[in-house]
């Protein structure tokens, strides 16, 4: 059985799929029904109006519903608006205290982008702690950003032998001239970037070609840290059908100014069976998917025969393992092979 914090996040990537294919303005119950076809696609039991009783000195006064149950562990409240107010958390807040359960969740698909509230049991009723929903509840779920791109400078290691990065100007306001022109130098892929697929498949799409959707959408961060292979074991609990964006954390090159003589790459039945699960792109803080002294590029055409995009050197210090929603757009450069990107989280 999934924990709390796994059925969560189960959650929160279905309604982040849920909001990127129907986007904002429809009726809160054309959410709440594509939410549940969603989770029980997945596996999750869900409940639709679970009933709650209000209790007031040991008797049931009253009784109102929660607009969904699910796994019978985490209670979920939906709004269809184009902001959520403290109100509607001090609703949730409500709906989570006349429970027993843990954990809350309270989503809003009416906004340009998802927003939802986590809201722990445990803070609400903690006495060392009291909490005034009103006054402490957080004023306003608008997504937060975490950049995941690289800055490109001068000081950015190329891959060796290839093209280091270099910006100049043309023309100063500080010299005369009627606006700051500036012009730069550039291996494609210095820096954070995308790998299409014709950088190592003579047939495969160039980056004017490659589907932006998937490029777009839930994403779920795990972490690798201290091994030279990445296998299976670390995409433990991977749901792809939620999540078919995984970002590998690895936290062995985040200098940028120097590059690496070895990274660690992943182990030779990883990519098929990805694939497998349904993951369309695969992204890592590391400067290739194969290791540097690798001319075959082994790891790059086994993603490819998994139809599984390479999203290469990304930041992902400030990103905690979990499930997210990644932008990371390319520049629409006809014929290439790659494409630096700006690469964001949304939580």
């Amino acid at each position: 059985m999934r924990d709390a914090h796994e059925i969560t996040e189960a959650v929160i990537g279905a309604a982040m799929k849920v909001h990127r294919a129907l986007g904002a303005g429809f009726l809160e119950s054309v959410y709440r029904n594509a939410l549940a076809l969603e989770l029980r696609h997945v596996g999750l039991a869900v409940e639709l109006e679970w009933p709650l009783p209000v209790h007031y000195e040991r008797t049931i006064v009253g009784e109102f519903s929660a607009d969904m149950l699910v796994e019978k562990s985490i209670i979920i409240e939906l709004k269809a608006l184009q902001n959520l107010v403290p109100a509607h958390e001090v609703q949730t807040v409500n709906h989570l205290a006349a429970t027993t359960l843990e954990v809350g969740l309270l989503i809003n698909f009416g906004a340009p982008s998802l927003q939802f509230k986590r809201l722990l049991r445990q803070r609400i009723l903690n006495p060392a702690n009291p909490v005034d929903p009103v006054r402490n509840s957080v004023p306003s779920a608008r997504p937060h950003l975490i950049d995941i791109t690289h800055p490109l400078s001068g000081a950015t290691a190329p891959w060796p032998g290839d093209t280091r990065f270099q910006f100049s100007f043309v023309s100063r306001l500080r010299d005369g001239a009627s606006c700051n022109v500036g012009k730069f130098t550039s291996g494609i892929h210095s820096g954070t970037h995308l790998d299409a697929p014709y950088h190592y498949n003579e047939s495969g799409l160039t980056i004017d070609h490659v589907d932006l959707d998937l490029l777009i959408g839930p994403a779920r961060v795990v972490l690798a840290q201290n091994c030279s292979v990445i296998t299976r074991e670390i995409f433990a609990g991977l749901d792809a059908h939620a999540t078919p964006r995984v970002l590998v954390r690895t936290n062995h090159c985040d200098d940028k100014t120097q590059f690496p003589a070895d990274i660690p790459t992943l182990a030779d039945d990883v990519p098929a069976w990805l694939g497998a699960q349904g993951v369309k792109l695969i992204g890592l803080d590391l400067p290739s998917v194969d290791q540097i002294t690798e001319p075959s590029m082994r790891i790059h055409h086994l993603l490819d025969a998994a139809n599984i995009l390479i999203l290469e050197s990304l930041d992902l210090r400030r990103a905690e393992p979990g499930v997210y929603d990644l932008i990371a757009l390319p520049l629409k450069i006809a014929g290439a092979e790659g494409s630096p990107v700006r690469a964001v989280l949304r939580h």
